[in-house]
């Protein structure tokens, strides 16, 4: 992580280029790196804010389109796991959770600043109960506005801290 953030640092003379990689790292993000994002947001003093919080967004609702889709191919797998009583309990109050709460939920724990996101994704796209309770477009709606809802709540706590990122 450090020496990705490192080798993106390189990248702040050229702010389309930064843009750019930091919108694959957001999607690479989402689909396979169980790491925070958060960071790339305040690398790049040059590029406004909002901008970036934007990118991050597009990143993350682009990624969780790969993820529900890998969900929806998965989900069938994932269910002949049911056989094991535990996972059985796991699996179904998953899908109750993701049926019930659907959208909003997702919202929520993907708002939340240097919130692992990979997993809760996978989570909401394995447990779509066969791709009824949760549609794609939707998902990647509600992907894109947390994203930059996370990125705002992390510039409204910096700022709190006294680092203002607007300057």
């Amino acid at each position: 992580m450090v020496d990705f953030m490192g080798w993106l640092t390189g990248f702040q003379t050229d702010p389309l280029l930064y843009l750019v990689i930091f919108f694959l790292f957001c999607v690479a993000a989402a689909i396979i790196l169980p790491i925070p994002v958060e960071l790339g947001l305040i690398l790049e003093p040059a590029l406004p804010y909002p901008i970036k919080a934007i990118v991050l967004g597009l990143g993350k609702g682009v990624g969780s389109m790969a993820v529900f889709e890998i969900g929806m191919k998965l989900e069938p797998k994932i269910r002949s796991w049911r056989r094991w009583r535990w996972f059985r309990w796991l699996f179904d109050n998953c899908e109750k959770f993701v049926a019930k709460y659907n959208y909003y939920a997702l919202y929520v724990i993907l708002s939340i600043p240097l919130m692992l996101d990979t997993v809760p994704i996978y989570i909401f796209s394995l447990a779509n109960k066969n791709g009824k309770a949760l549609e794609m477009k939707w998902f990647a709606v509600t992907n894109f506005f947390a994203g930059v809802t996370r990125a705002t709540i992390l510039w409204v706590l910096l700022y709190i801290l006294g680092i203002d990122l607007f300057q």
